[in-house]
């Protein structure tokens, strides 16, 4: 697919309310992209190039895209920021001048081919980097058209607008299927293993839902954790579930620990087993450098080639062995 034909999708989308008909839009657009595609779509949807526990992000402030706009554009600072401040809205600003200014240089670019521009702008890291974010967005400014401009330059800021959430996106992988939202269980419990709408979209399109059925956790991938559901009291949660144990709720931070031994061979010619070790919270965030210490015991304790283990860190005196306050346990996400 081409780029411009995925930004009359963004527009339509864009210009819809009733998440039903987003549904039903997406389920079009999935349709007629390859397996490639689709992996590099949802993320580019969400104003990413990688699911959201990677930590990969554009790192471009307005004023960086402002200056891409203005180099690609070949206009005057005062001139472009006198229109921004007319509409508001860095992607109406920049699509205005596409329309009133021709460019040699405008091509219909492949989807894959704008994706990995972007990956590249937002991997982009040390010395001279942010001159190379600007080079990258120019280039796509200056070679797409008006309305896929629009969208471009909103990605690197996070704010796609599409207004739906991975819940809409999991509607509409089955109605790409089934033409409803009759396999959203199935879709949605492959979700919850492995939270990475990409690949499970990639992996429909190749293999279909009965794939997608037999989907197990992946080490590194954090599985989306259990929340607990509020009951006003005991007798109401005893008459939920029957019989069953009660133990003291710890008040600490939830963690998945997710261990494996690698084979090294870089430091020299022998093999050498290192262990990798990565910690996520509760909403998948990796916090493996808030815990260095719960990093160590993994390395020292577990003895299996690889894990995911999953409980609450807690903070205690290391003298007297009493776990320590929730105030006191909180402190370790500032460090």
């Amino acid at each position: 697919m081409k780029f411009s034909e995925l930004a009359i999708y963004f527009d339509r989308i864009e210009k819809t309310s009733s998440r039903l008909e987003i549904t039903r839009i997406l389920a079009e657009l999935f349709k007629k992209l390859t397996a490639e595609e689709i992996e590099k779509v949802v993320y580019l949807l969400q104003g990413r190039v990688a699911p959201a526990f990677e930590k990969i992000e554009f790192g471009m402030a307005d004023k960086t895209i402002i200056k891409s706009a203005i180099l690609a554009l070949n206009i005057d600072k005062s001139y472009f920021q006198k229109e921004l401040k007319q509409t508001g809205d860095l992607g109406i600003t920049v699509e205005n001048f596409k329309k009133q200014i021709h460019s040699f240089d405008e091509r219909d670019l492949a989807v894959k081919d704008v994706f990995d521009v972007f990956y590249k702008l937002a991997t982009s890291s040390g010395n001279g980097s942010q001159e190379a974010k600007i080079s990258y967005l120019s280039r796509l400014i200056r070679e797409l058209d008006s309305r896929s401009s629009r969208f471009i330059v909103r990605l690197p800021t996070g704010v796609i607008r599409m207004g739906f959430s991975d819940m809409t996106i999991l509607d509409a992988y089955s109605w790409m299927i089934n033409g409803d939202k009759s396999l959203r269980n199935e879709i949605e419990k492959a979700y919850h293993v492995r939270p990475e709408l990409g690949f499970i979209g990639k992996l429909l399109k190749e293999k279909g839902i009965a794939e997608v059925r037999s989907v197990t956790p992946k080490v590194f991938t954090p599985i989306i954790m259990m929340r607990a559901e509020r009951l006003s009291s005991a007798k109401e949660i005893l008459g939920q579930i029957g019989t069953c144990f009660v133990e003291p709720k710890f008040d600490g931070f939830r963690l998945q620990i997710h261990y494996k031994k690698r084979t090294d061979t870089k430091i020299s010619n022998l093999e050498k087993t290192v262990p990798e070790v990565k910690l996520f919270s509760r909403s998948l965030e990796d916090v493996t450098y808030m815990y260095p210490d719960i990093v160590e015991g993994v390395k020292k304790e577990v003895v299996a080639n690889e894990v995911i283990l999953e409980g609450e860190a807690i903070g205690y005196n290391g003298k007297t062995g009493e776990f320590l306050p929730f105030q006191e346990t909180v402190h370790r996400k500032r460090k």
